[in-house]
């Protein structure tokens, strides 16, 4: 059984998206994780944080001043 909320994390690999490359999946801050979370529970489409916005139907991580830069993110129960 779970406790608390979910985690949600990104990938901070080198190349993201690289199918040969084992994930680095990083946690988001406490901050930014009850905001995402909290974003998530409302259906919304996006989470904006400093640097970045979350879409979650996309489940990407983007830069907000360069759309290029994207992340694969996820959300995992807290164990």
């Amino acid at each position: 059984m779970s406790s608390g909320a979910p985690q949600w994390y990104f990938n901070a690999a080198a190349n993201p998206f690289s199918p040969t490359h084992t994930p680095t999946w990083t946690p988001y801050s406490a901050e930014d994780n009850a905001k995402i979370e909290q974003e998530f529970q409302n259906k919304a489409q996006t989470a904006t944080l400093q640097q970045h916005v979350i879409y979650f139907q996309e489940r990407m991580q983007v830069h907000k001043s360069d759309f290029n830069r994207q992340r694969p993110i996820k959300r995992e129960p807290k164990p």
